[in-house]
């Protein structure tokens, strides 16, 4: 039996099995889902067993089900597991006010950053009109170079999934932060729901701090 409801799933993975992103495999006791991550739900069998090990091997796997974490810690214990910890969909965020660091400037994200797909974000979306109707983003520039920004990774039916990269010399300066502000505030403006699947501690408080909440808190 599978543990989540369809709407409680991760988007990403909600994607894959409504046909938008990514593939979808369902077995007699489970499903296993390919969007970015390998998300494995239900309970393993065979089949389940056999595709992980011949597909999804090196990949980055997500139990979303106990049945599932016992049997990857017993059998594969040095699997590329991912441990996320999924936030409560929101359309209402704590906006910040921040100082940005000299020489920093966050902007949303208009044609030309798009255009140049800054660390890959706007990738999944066929053109900047679809962005624009249906996703949010924002980029920080500092010295002369986008350094940092915050987009959705892919939009469907109103919902958005959070995405944010940070050049390593510029991290801790707050600029991610910044950009995500900028990007929500949008998200606001154009009634998206945002989607944020933190995947450690520190992408977990910095969901925190905007607002949102576990789903299973």
């Amino acid at each position: 039996m599978e543990s989540k409801t369809q709407m409680s799933l991760p988007l990403l993975c909600r994607a894959a099995r409504e046909g938008y992103y990514g593939n979808d495999w369902q077995m007699s006791h489970g499903r296993i889902a390919d969007a970015l991550f390998i998300y494995l739900d239900g309970t393993p069998e065979p089949a389940s067993l056999a595709m992980l090990e011949s597909r999804f091997g090196g990949r980055q796997w997500v139990c979303l089900t106990k049945a599932w974490e016992d049997c990857v810690n017993a059998r594969y214990p040095d699997a590329r597991t991912y441990t996320r910890y999924q936030m409560k969909p929101s359309k209402q965020f704590h906006l910040q006010e921040l100082t940005l660091p000299a020489g920093c400037q966050v902007v949303r994200m208009d044609e030309d950053i798009f255009e140049c797909k800054p660390f890959a974000h706007g990738k999944n979306f066929a053109s900047f009109e679809r962005f624009e109707a249906e996703g949010a983003g924002a980029a920080a520039w500092m010295d002369g170079k986008i350094v940092a920004s915050a987009s959705s990774f892919i939009s469907m039916n109103g919902e958005v999934e959070m995405d944010i990269f940070t050049e390593e010399a510029y991290r801790g300066m707050g600029i991610a932060s910044a950009c995500i502000d900028r990007m929500l505030r949008d998200c606001m403006d154009k009634g998206l729901t945002v989607h944020w699947d933190a995947q450690n501690e520190h992408s977990r408080h910095l969901a925190g701090k905007f607002g949102f909440t576990e789903e299973n808190a």
